[in-house]
C-alpha cells in the first residue's frame, strides 16, 4: 500500500475510503491517476488489470477489500479510465460493491462513438465531455503539486540558477498510436520556429524528449538548434525530480500538442505555453482539447514569434478531487 504525502485528518468515526488505482502501461494515463490519489489525500493501492477471468478477477477484489476493511464497510474509491479497455470489467464492479463504490472514469482521449457502458460510472471526468456526473477539464490529470514543483526548484537550484535567462523548456512527444507524422520533416519546422523564438530571446534552452519520440526525429530537431545555448536531457536518463525542476525553474514552455500531459503540466505552473498542434503531427483530438486551453488563455499556438501575456494555471487534478471529496465524504 502507498502513502499519499498529505493524508487528510478524520475527526470522526467514519471509516476512510480505500482507494484503488487500476494499473496501466501508458505512463500519461498512470500519473493521471496517481496524482489525483495523491491529491485526494488517503492512502492508496494499486489493483491489476482485469485478466480476462471476470469472477476470478472480482473474487480477488473482494477478498482483498474484506481484508483490509478491517471489520467495517468503507467507502471504496475505484479509479481507472483510458488506455487499456477496461471499461465493462471495471463498471461491473458496481454490481459487487454497491453503494459502497464510487467508480471514477479519467479520459484524457475518448474516440467519437464512446463505449456504451461509460455512462454507468459515477464520475467521469474528460476534457471533451459535459453533463451530469462530468467533470469538464481543461487539459488532462497528472501528478504536479505546488509542493512538488517548490521541493524540485529548491533541489536544482544550483544547476539551474547558473544558466542563462529566460529559460525556455522545450517538451518533445513523438508518433501516437493514431499519427505518426512526427518525422524529420517536421522536426525540421518545429526546430526552425524555436530557433527564432530563441534567438530573439537570447535565451537558454532546456529539452526534454519522451518514449514516443523517434531517433531519427531527434537528431534532426537539434541538429537544426546549432548555434543556440541548449541542454538536452533524455527522458531515460533524468529523475522525476530534475524534470519537475525543469518545469518550476522555466520562464516560457514550448511543448508538441501530441502530448497532452506535458501540456498540461506546463499550463499548471501559469506560465506562458506555446503548443506545436501541426495537422501532419497531433490528431484531431489533441488540437481540440489544446484549443480549450488556447481559449482559456493558458497557452497560444506556436510560430517564430513570442510575445509574453498573463497566464492562469489550470489544476485539473484539483478540479476531480473536490468533485470527489463532495460525493465521498
Amino acid at each position: 500500500m502507498q502513502t499519499a504525502q498529505n493524508p487528510l485528518e478524520k475527526h470522526d468515526t467514519t471509516p476512510q475510503p480505500l482507494v484503488w488505482v487500476v494499473d496501466s502501461a501508458y505512463t500519461g494515463e498512470m500519473n493521471a491517476r496517481i496524482g489525483l490519489a495523491e491529491r485526494l489525500g488517503y492512502p492508496y493501492e494499486i489493483i491489476p488489470l482485469p485478466n480476462g477471468d471476470a469472477q476470478s478477477y472480482q473474487q480477488k477484489l473482494e477478498e482483498r477489500y474484506v481484508r483490509n476493511a478491517n471489520g467495517s464497510q468503507p467507502k471504496l474509491l475505484i479509479i481507472s479510465g483510458t488506455g487499456e479497455e477496461t471499461t465493462a470489467e471495471i463498471a461491473d464492479l458496481k454490481f459487487l460493491f454497491q453503494d459502497r463504490l464510487l467508480n471514477v472514469y479519467l479520459a484524457s482521449i475518448l474516440p467519437d462513438e464512446h463505449h456504451p457502458r461509460l455512462k454507468e460510472y459515477d464520475l467521469i471526468a474528460s476534457p471533451q465531455l459535459t453533463g451530469i456526473n462530468i467533470v469538464p477539464l481543461l487539459g488532462v490529470l497528472h501528478k504536479l503539486t505546488r509542493a512538488s514543483l517548490a521541493a524540485a526548484h529548491r533541489k536544482h537550484e544550483d544547476y539551474f540558477s547558473s544558466l542563462p535567462r529566460p529559460i525556455i523548456c522545450l517538451l518533445v512527444g513523438g508518433n501516437t498510436r493514431y499519427c505518426d507524422g512526427f518525422n524529420e520533416a517536421h522536426a525540421t519546422g518545429l526546430a526552425q520556429r524555436v530557433h527564432a523564438i530563441a534567438t530573439a530571446l537570447e535565451g537558454c534552452l532546456v529539452i526534454a524528449n519522451s518514449r514516443r519520440t523517434p531517433a531519427t526525429a531527434l537528431d534532426a530537431l537539434l541538429g537544426n538548434l546549432q548555434g543556440l545555448s541548449y541542454r538536452f536531457f533524455d527522458w531515460r536518463q533524468i529523475e522525476q525530480s530534475f524534470y519537475h525542476a525543469m518545469l518550476a525553474h522555466a520562464d516560457l514552455f514550448i511543448v508538441t500538442g501530441d502530448s497532452l500531459s506535458m501540456c498540461s503540466e506546463a499550463a499548471y505552473t501559469g506560465k506562458p505555453l506555446l503548443v506545436d498542434v501541426s495537422d501532419d503531427a497531433t490528431e484531431c483530438y489533441h488540437r481540440d482539447i489544446v484549443g480549450k486551453l488556447i481559449d482559456y488563455g493558458a497557452a497560444k499556438l506556436l510560430t517564430d514569434h513570442f510575445e509574453p501575456w498573463a497566464c492562469v494555471p489550470t489544476d485539473p487534478t484539483e478540479a476531480v478531487a473536490e468533485a470527489i471529496r463532495k460525493r465521498i465524504l
